[in-house]
């Protein structure tokens, strides 16, 4: 016979004890409460699974109207309003000759959606045809799958004369592309995709940490941890893979890859400043504030590998 776990139950004050008294500096104490965040976001993934199973539907239910990765946004938004970007949409360039395209990846469909300046599109459902405010887009994007819910947003999309309205579930770019050099894929076609670019040459930065260190993952939850990363280094070098199949084949004239976890000690024309890869290699992606510190050893260090890699690659072309 199975053991049954205890039934957790709300104590109650019974009617004839009297409330506790408030202390003199005003403050009750700290009363523990259900866990109503963890039961409203059950309640509504049930919600929404019930309503795709009874109804059938092709469309996605939006299954919450705000969640951690709304909060990310609306955070965004109120510190970019104090900055240049104020409540700009992605349309709103100050580079004219420049395309800036920011990747998500749609959990409903496995597809690219692509936010950029020139235009929004998802390959699955056409044109976007709202605006996109920055915020939207770079929230989207950062929307790491382990720590924040997929952010739900329902545009209206144009293909042809036909406009229709659909949900999706943004999630991380990089779970789609890490790299975001699909989108630069040469010979890419216009009937399949709103985004196509002719660029001879690539740039390409990775905030990878380079080589991982040793682990030994016995149980389930490091196992799989694990796993992902794995899977993720292989995708990554995939990618990587495919700038030299491009640069073989004449697909583009060359490329230029540099990423933080590279060894200082192979760097060509080193610099004297150098910020050490030990300064940045253990950085983790926790989504907690940057110290000013910190973020000026990861964008000085990228610069300066960049700075010290592009003159080799570029050499030769």
């Amino acid at each position: 016979m199975g053991l049954r776990p205890p039934r957790l139950r709300r104590l109650r004050r019974p009617h004839h004890q009297p409330a506790a008294p408030r202390p003199a500096d005003g403050h009750r104490p700290p009363r523990l409460r259900p866990p109503q965040a963890a039961l409203r976001n059950v309640t509504s993934a049930g919600r929404a699974g019930a309503r795709s199973i009874l109804t059938r539907r092709r469309d996605i239910t939006v299954a919450r109207r705000s969640n951690r990765t709304d909060a990310l946004a609306a955070v965004l938004a109120a510190v970019l309003a104090q900055k240049a970007f104020g409540t700009k949409t992605l349309h709103d360039v100050t580079h004219p000759d420049l395309d800036v395209v920011i990747t998500a990846t749609d959990l409903a469909t496995t597809n690219a959606v692509r936010f950029g300046s020139t235009n929004s599109s998802c390959s699955r459902y056409g044109t976007i045809t709202e605006p996109i405010n920055v915020t939207t887009a770079v929230a989207a994007s950062a929307a790491y799958p382990a720590l924040l819910p997929a952010l739900e947003r329902t545009f209206t999309f144009q293909r042809g004369e036909t406009l229709q309205q659909h949900t999706l579930l943004l999630t991380d770019g990089g779970v789609y592309d890490n790299l975001g050099l699909s989108v630069l894929e040469p010979g890419r076609s216009p009937l399949y995709t709103d985004h196509v670019y002719d660029v001879p040459f690539i740039i390409s930065c990775d905030a990878g940490t380079g080589e991982p260190v040793l682990k030994a993952p016995h149980f389930m939850l490091g196992r799989m941890v694990r796993s992902f990363e794995v899977v993720h280094r292989k995708s990554q070098d995939s990618s990587r893979s495919r700038l030299h199949e491009w640069h073989r084949s004449g697909r583009i004239d060359g490329f230029a890859l540099a990423y933080l976890g590279m060894k200082d000690e192979r760097l060509p024309g080193r610099p004297a400043d150098l910020v050490p890869r030990s300064t940045v290699a253990c950085y983790p992606t926790n989504f907690a504030a940057m110290s000013q510190t910190n973020l000026d050893a990861l964008t000085t260090r990228g610069e300066q590998l960049m700075r010290s890699v592009l003159p080799l690659y570029h050499r030769a072309h």
